[in-house]
């Protein structure tokens, strides 16, 4: 039975009793009017145009639209650029200013992190490297972080070597910076640059096995490269691999007439890329022998490759239009992103700046690990697969996020920089992967997680001796950001959500004051 004891019940309403106890009224107050009040209200185009063309283009460029997130047209997103705050102006990447009309790339903009770009710094060494500029990661210290892993065919073309070289991984943050205001490893401090480095190489050295694959394994079992120069692969069903020995003991087309895997038809044209009748295909040999025993042109198949796991043909179609603004690129040839060093790293850095939690709303790893919070970036990328972290939700995975663990504490070392687990100072946009914090402590203590004990002892900052030094907490500035006319308003993310909560309360303000004219 309900216990009703406690609960607060009203009096009847007296007809001579009233409802408002008289007031004194500040005399101000009385001189508002009530349309006056509502002017308080935060007007819709203030709290809710998120697009990327909201206060108009600043270059006279159009305001056109990214189909690739939701269908959408140039016609509507033109009046975002106008004013307009309702669909589709209320996503931040869904209509983007562009100057396609003078022949520009139809490249989308990554979700904006509020910080600023920083000019001082120089990412990687080249020739033109001088002692006054500060070079965040050297080749020798992206050498001590990427060490491959391989036991490849020294025949092979390319090496592993080369797809996970310097070069290709600086030429591809420099591609992606040239097309987007918005930068990998070029926003905030010197510090916070150094967390996104090592937390973006601690992820590709969980994804690729510790630098040793550059294709996903069964569905590339005993790649060769034909007489012809093009690279086959005879793809495997999991049941039917062994992970350890790498073996397939049936392959895939032994018992299917075509490849159907990674191609999701209900996201074609802008997208995703086409799919494809994948069907069993001869492999000319050296030798002038033919192999049919279930091989696959490598091109031909949207399985998982890159830095950061891509996979699935919208993955390769969105990767595609932020790397170079045409789906060709990696439509026509998704084996690039594993042969050619620039596309492999390229990808990881599409999904690492742009992959949203909820598909056109929600944060980014990038814009958690501005926050310095690592767990963010594991549960953007990763989602339910890897958090709660300690859930088992397979063997697999609870692997792959000790490994993660394991791979950040090196790379953090080798930079000279502290990243926390969970970092959740100013809450809002800001992402928690459960327990990761705790698995950390476990990894370290255990010893599974090596370089984590020691960690600490190559922070480059004031941190103290036992523990590393922690964000202060938020200042009147940081909570500053998240003002509706604030540059650093998109931190609320692509829904408005938080702007309509300060409305709400705007809302509430008013009424409040409105009551008192009224008694």
């Amino acid at each position: 039975m309900v216990n009703t004891m406690n609960k607060h019940i009203l009096p009847p309403h007296r007809p001579n009793t009233p409802t408002c106890r008289p007031r004194t009224i500040p005399p101000l107050l009385k001189l508002l009017t009530l349309s006056q009040l509502l002017l308080l209200l935060p007007t819709p185009t203030q709290s809710a145009n998120l697009s990327n063309c909201k206060g108009g283009c600043p270059l006279g460029e159009l305001c056109i639209g990214n189909p690739f997130s939701q269908p959408v047209s140039d016609s509507e997103c033109s009046p975002c650029a106008m004013g307009q705050y309702w669909w589709p102006c209320n996503f931040e990447t869904l209509c983007f200013c562009n100057d396609i009309d003078n022949g520009g790339a139809r490249i989308p903009p990554a979700p904006l992190s509020g910080e600023k770009v920083n000019d001082a710094i120089q990412l990687c060494e080249d020739d033109s490297t001088t002692d006054n500029v500060t070079v965040i990661l050297t080749r020798e210290m992206f050498d001590q972080i990427v060490k491959v892993n391989s036991t490849e065919d020294p025949q092979q073309s390319p090496s592993l070597q080369d797809v996970f070289g310097y070069g290709g991984f600086c030429a591809a943050v420099s591609q992606y910076n040239q097309n987007h205001d918005e930068k990998f490893a070029g926003m905030g401090t010197d510090e916070q640059i150094r967390r996104e480095v090592a937390a973006f190489l601690a992820h590709v050295a969980a994804d690729t096995f510790g630098f040793s694959t550059i294709r996903e394994d069964h569905h590339c079992v005993d790649p060769v490269v034909g007489s012809d120069g093009i690279t086959y692969c005879k793809p495997c069903k999991e049941e039917h691999y062994d992970k350890e020995t790498k073996v397939c003991s049936q392959a895939y087309l032994a018992t299917e007439t075509s490849y159907t895997e990674f191609c999701d038809e209900t996201r074609q044209g802008q997208q995703g890329c086409d799919c494809r009748n994948v069907t069993a295909a001869p492999v000319p040999l050296a030798n002038g022998a033919i192999d049919v025993s279930g091989y696959i042109p490598a091109h031909s198949a949207y399985f998982t490759r890159g830095a950061i796991a891509l996979s699935w043909n919208y993955d390769y179609y969105g990767a595609s239009m932020a790397l170079t603004g045409s789906a060709s690129a990696l439509c026509d040839s998704p084996d690039v992103v594993a042969t050619n060093s620039q596309y492999f790293w390229g990808a990881g850095i599409y999904k690492w700046m742009e992959k949203m939690q909820f598909g056109t709303t929600g944060s980014t790893a990038h814009r958690q690990i501005m926050k310095g919070n690592f767990g963010g970036t594991v549960e953007v990328l990763y989602g339910e697969l890897e958090c709660p972290a300690s859930q088992w939700t397979s063997l697999v995975h609870v692997g792959m996020v000790k490994e993660r663990i394991a791979h950040v504490c090196n790379a953090g070392a080798v930079l000279g920089v502290y990243i926390e687990m969970d970092q959740c100072d100013v809450p809002i946009d800001c992402v928690e992967c459960k327990e990761l914090k705790d698995l950390y402590e476990q990894c370290k203590a255990d010893g599974t997680c090596a370089a984590c004990a020691t960690w600490t002892d190559f922070v480059r900052s004031s941190a103290p001796t036992v523990a590393p030094l922690r964000v202060q907490p938020p200042s009147w500035d940081d909570w500053s950001h998240y003002s509706p006319s604030s540059a650093a308003g998109n931190r609320f993310g692509r829904s408005g959500r938080s702007n309509q909560h300060l409305g709400l309360i705007s809302a509430c303000s008013v009424l409040f004051l409105v009551s008192l004219l009224l008694c």
